[in-house]
């Protein structure tokens, strides 16, 4: 079975990626978030709606992570166990800055399931990249030999 071939943009792409999700994270978690005080729970009414907001912006920016370290010299487990560790470092210093704004407050939960949203983000991103072999591209059109 061949495996599935998807291109790895030049870092510096990559690395704006992470830099765009990072920062909309952020104006979220100070000003107030989409649909605030309208939705009370989300999808199949598990979790509240912040809750799913929450674990999909970090497990999105676990997987940009993921995506921008893609070629690192590390070992597999090293890159995935870094990205958690800046997800939800990440998200632990946001939560630091929401304690010192008089709209936001600071919440554990909201940082274990940041951690939860990063967590399942690497394992998925660990199967998928049994899967994938990604090949290098510089330009639009241009291609080099496979990573990995």
């Amino acid at each position: 079975m061949s495996r599935l071939r998807l291109p790895l943009v030049p870092r510096w792409l990559r690395l704006a990626g992470v830099v765009a999700v990072a920062s909309t994270i952020l104006y979220y978690s100070v000003f107030t978030p989409p649909g605030s005080g309208v939705i009370r729970t989300g999808p199949l009414g598990v979790f509240p709606y912040g809750t799913w907001l929450h674990g999909l912006a970090y497990a999105g920016l676990a997987v940009t992570l993921a995506y921008a370290f893609q070629d690192s010299p590390w070992r597999d487990r090293t890159v995935l166990g870094v990205v958690f560790l800046l997800a939800v470092g990440y998200g632990g210093s946001i939560e630091l800055l929401q304690s010192t704004l008089d709209a936001r407050t600071a919440d554990f939960g909201d940082l274990l399931t940041n951690a939860v949203g990063a967590a399942v983000a690497a394992v998925c991103w660990r199967v998928l990249t049994r899967r994938v072999r990604f090949y290098r591209m510089r330009r639009v059109g241009e291609i080099e030999a496979p990573v990995q």
